[in-house]
């Protein structure tokens, strides 16, 4: 494997004002933090989007979208604070329950799951229309998987979906949330310019690429590049840009492609501006994204809400990407009615997404690869316990 990324264990961020704070996508690169950052899966910022959604159409009681320092400090959530990007999907009324759920062993009880604010990783956002009669499931929108696995640790949250990168580098440092389940798989682009000569990934040798790490991308980034026989160190100039600032750095020509997440490599296709340089599902990696983690408490003492949890997953999953192929009028109804994104974005952006949740052989390889190149990067200090990470018990058939 070629050497590490400059920069990738240590990203580096910038709060521009008070409100950009629960936001790290929208931060330049100036301050250094540690390597335990959030591995942000934003597919639009909350804050640029206005609530498309009509009060009068709730018809599950779910939780409000909790601020981060409210959150993480434990402080009740005011009445006055509303949804923020959970739509339709959250607050349509039921459709079958799951049909793996024990419903007595789990009557009575709550379920509190978190996903990514506004983003094509949002399975869990349709979890309470599979719920049975008398298991409430109350989901909450974060845009950091850091602050989601200390909610898991601090029993805040039950449930939560996020990457294995933040996840195997908090696991090391000694908390206690473990996969279940699959979640969501593809989202990266590696995007040129629409009219670049550039035809593999070879051809970028001596160009500038912009990135973020540690992210899943910037992993897939790397595979790429160490199958290409490129050392990022010493044949290209890796360039560390915030993900929402990609696109217009690829078309003023600062970068001559950028390792990004959707929504912006599809944003940059619809534009005209950029294309898509590879396949970067090719690689030892896959085609991984996001995973569902479950909490110690969830874990230790409440393994039917954890054998729910994966049953809802895999009917919320089966909703959206039925058999694998996604089902084009549930994700319009996600992305172009609730977030808000143009049409042509949205035909791009559907073929690069999709929902999973069966944690099989493949996945499980995938996220070993993960691990062993974090490890190899100097993200982890050595390989995660994977017997102890992937809790594949909790899948349908299994003791």
């Amino acid at each position: 494997m070629t050497q590490p990324f400059p920069s990738l264990a240590c990203p580096v961020y910038a709060v521009r004002n008070k409100s950009d704070a629960l936001d790290p996508s929208l931060a330049t690169p100036t301050k250094r933090l540690p390597v335990a950052v959030p591995n942000c899966i934003v597919l639009v910022p909350a804050a640029r989007l206005p609530d498309p959604r009509p009060p009068e159409r709730t018809t599950v009681q779910m939780r409000a979208t909790i601020d981060r320092r409210r959150f993480l400090t434990g402080l009740a959530v005011t009445a006055g604070l509303a949804l923020s990007a959970c739509g339709r999907a959250a607050q349509q009324p039921r459709n079958a329950a799951a049909a793996g759920v024990d419903a007595a062993a789990v009557q009575g009880k709550t379920m509190r799951v978190a996903t990514f604010t506004n983003s094509h990783a949002a399975s869990p956002l349709y979890w309470a229309q599979f719920a049975p009669e008398g298991l409430t499931v109350e989901t909450t929108t974060l845009t950091s998987g850091t602050d989601m696995n200390q909610a898991l640790e601090r029993d805040q949250l039950d449930f939560a979906l996020f990457g294995i990168v933040n996840g195997f580098v908090e696991a090391e440092q000694g908390l206690g949330s473990r996969i279940i389940a699959m979640a969501a798989r593809k989202g990266a682009g590696l995007i040129v310019a629409a009219d670049a000569a550039f035809e593999g990934v070879e051809d970028l040798r001596g160009e500038r690429i912009a990135f973020k790490g540690p992210s899943m991308q910037s992993l897939v980034l790397n595979a790429l590049l160490d199958e290409a026989g490129m050392d990022p160190t010493t044949d290209i100039e890796l360039v560390p840009v915030e993900y929402n600032d990609m696109p217009a750095a690829l078309q003023r020509g600062d970068v001559a492609a950028f390792m990004g997440t959707e929504v912006n490599p599809s944003t940059s296709v619809a534009a005209g501006s950029g294309r898509r340089l590879v396949d970067p599902y090719t690689t030892r990696i896959g085609e991984l994204n996001s995973c569902i983690w479950a909490s110690p408490r969830m874990l230790d003492d409440e393994p039917e809400l954890c054998r729910a949890a994966v049953e809802l997953q895999r009917s919320a999953a089966q909703h959206l990407s039925p058999g694998g192929e996604n089902d084009e009028d549930v994700w319009r109804d996600l992305i172009v009615d609730q977030y808000g994104l143009p049409e042509d974005v949205f035909t791009e952006l559907l073929t690069n997404v999709g929902a999973v949740w069966e944690l099989d052989e493949r996945w499980v390889s995938q996220a070993k690869a993960g691990g062993a190149d974090m490890a190899e990067l100097g993200i982890l200090q050595e390989e995660p316990d994977y017997d102890d990470l992937l809790r594949t018990e909790f899948m349908p058939g299994q003791a």
